[in-house]
């Protein structure tokens, strides 16, 4: 039952799809964070301001979702690059396994940033 979503003959349309929406949330995330920033914030943006902003628990969602979308975002795209040109499936597997690590590595990084400002 599971090799119909995540087996060989996995056609990749769920792949394709959420590429492009994770691809319209980060480019609406990127338009608010730049609209917050630089247009709603009284200049001069400063250190203070920055901190006072990441302490709301509403930015906190957001940029952790907004890192959730991103991670996903870049490693499915490395991931459609790796199925498109790695013929080996040797070398496939152990590719998408360091782009699983190099990922996750990512995630829990930023993520600890997030929290801990």
């Amino acid at each position: 039952m599971l090799g119909k979503y995540f087996g060989p003959g996995r056609s990749g349309a769920f792949d394709w799809y959420f590429q492009r929406i994770s691809g319209a949330f980060l480019v609406f995330g990127l338009f608010l964070h730049f609209a917050v920033l630089h247009f709603f914030t009284e200049p001069p943006l400063t250190y203070d301001k920055v901190m006072a902003r990441l302490s709301s628990p509403l930015w906190k969602a957001f940029d952790i979702l907004f890192l959730v979308f991103a991670v996903y975002h870049a490693m499915n795209g490395f991931k459609l690059i790796i199925d498109d040109y790695v013929h080996s499936s040797a070398m496939r597997a152990f590719a998408i396994g360091l782009l699983w690590v190099v990922s996750l590595a990512f995630f829990v990084m930023g993520f600890l940033t997030i929290i801990s400002l």
